[in-house]
């Protein structure tokens, strides 16, 4: 099947203009609105997939999984996650340096954001480990790479769009985010610790059990969220959404009666900010899926799959070359654009043409272009840094680089096992 040249160009004119500065939302729905016209389809069918297309009940679980994370932020939790961290294995070889990949293991099951991560525990831990005697390009590196866990663990906002632009349970991505996480922390604990070893890295000072059992206890509580909103939805107590809802009342549970710093000012700049960040994302979403139905008829899935299918012959081909163009494109596109519109295109053929499982599929993806955060000249992440520290743009990226290394290395080895992703959602009788 031929691609559809004028849609083509369209897609080709869309990605231009948004690169040159024009909102993602305005210059997907042009594109579709342009195509829908040019077929002959009445300008009522746009509004009416726009509207259909943020009337699911799912599409609510964004912004309510973005409120927890801002109510958790708000809070200040992160300073005692941070304490119990450095408690468990600040005395490793890399010291402050897996504390801080720890902390964000922890955060991550709370926030579910990349940048929501890098925000709230960048400056408290590239302080720390600055004033206990760690160059402060290392110290940047690893609080940025640790960050990328965010979107992995659950609750992952980057996986509940992925569940809702392509179809897939977001319970089973959930699920299958579990161990790929680990293994992610796991991959940058090895290279700190040979970085730490090598240049001696260590923090020195001794606790008693008696503070590692009170530091634990302290920071348990937020430690659970993760554990709450996917037993959850795995025992079928609640969905998604309702997962979000009770991810929220237990961030404001823990901020106003546990812990107590959360007071209603704080509640009420938070409500508004998640307002505000999850209506432009919500409005990207609906022009994404209007985007991925003219992408359907305009047969470009089915042409694209008739391409792939011709052009390589093994699934091993086809996920490398679907984590070298993500990850190349990720430097150049925002990663948002990306997932909302590679993914329905991709599971479409994966699963039919490769018998690709589409949970391993997504939760590969996520990661693939969540590692487009770190390059640059589009990655958010070191924009967020450099404001947050002061720090120069170049330095940062030179910073980064070395810990793409772990990364990339993770990446490929939750692609090419793909058990470490489905194990835990078959394990669940999924």
């Amino acid at each position: 099947m031929d691609f559809d040249l004028f849609l083509v160009g369209l897609i080709a004119i869309s990605l231009i203009v948004i690169m040159l500065g024009m909102p993602v939302a305005f210059a997907l729905g042009a594109c579709s609105v342009g195509y829908l016209l040019y077929e002959g389809f009445p300008i009522t069918q746009a509004a009416q997939e726009l509207a259909f297309s943020i009337g699911k009940f799912t599409i609510l679980a964004i912004p309510l999984f973005m409120l927890a994370g801002q109510i958790m932020n708000a809070a200040k939790i992160t300073d005692r996650i941070f304490d119990f961290a450095v408690k468990v294995v600040g005395r490793v070889p890399g010291g402050l340096g897996h504390v801080n990949i720890l902390t964000s293991l922890v955060f991550a099951g709370m926030s579910g954001s990349l940048l929501a991560d890098v925000a709230s525990l960048g400056p408290i831990q590239v302080r720390s480990m600055k004033r206990h005697g760690y160059s402060e390009d290392f110290a940047v590196g690893v609080t940025l790479a640790s960050s990328s866990i965010g979107p992995i663990l659950p609750p992952s906002i980057p996986l509940v769009m992925f569940g809702i632009i392509a179809q897939v349970s977001i319970t089973q991505l959930f699920l299958g985010g579990v161990v790929p996480a680990f293994l992610i922390a796991l991959c940058l604990m090895i290279y700190v610790y040979i970085v730490g070893r090598r240049r001696g890295y260590v923090v020195r000072q001794t606790y008693s059990w008696g503070d590692l059992g009170w530091s634990l206890l302290v920071a348990l509580p937020p430690m659970l969220t993760p554990v709450i909103i996917v037993g959850g939805m795995t025992l079928g107590i609640f969905s998604p959404t309702e997962g979000a809802t009770v991810a929220v009342l237990y961030a404001l549970l823990l901020g106003a009666l546990v812990y107590r710093d959360l007071t209603l000012g704080a509640i009420i700049q938070t409500f508004i900010e998640v307002v505000s960040a999850s209506s432009k994302l919500l409005l990207i979403i609906a022009n994404a899926i209007l985007f991925g139905w003219v992408l359907t008829v305009g047969n470009i899935p089915q042409a694209t799959a008739g391409f792939i299918s011709t052009t390589f012959d093994s699934s091993a081909m086809f996920i490398l070359l679907t984590l070298v163009a993500l990850l190349i494109l990720g430097a150049i596109i925002e990663n948002a654009i990306l997932l909302l519109i590679l993914a329905p295109m991709l599971v479409q053929v994966a699963s039919s043409n490769y018998g690709i499982d589409p949970v391993h599929l997504g939760v590969t993806m996520v990661f693939a272009i969540m590692i487009g955060q770190y390059t640059p000249p589009l990655g958010l992440s070191l924009f967020l840094m450099r404001d947050l520290t002061g720090i120069s743009f170049g330095r940062i990226v030179r910073a980064v680089l070395p810990f793409l290394i772990p990364l990339i290395a993770a990446l490929f080895i939750m692609a090419y096992v793909p058990i470490l992703v489905t194990g835990l959602p078959t394990a669940f009788g999924y």
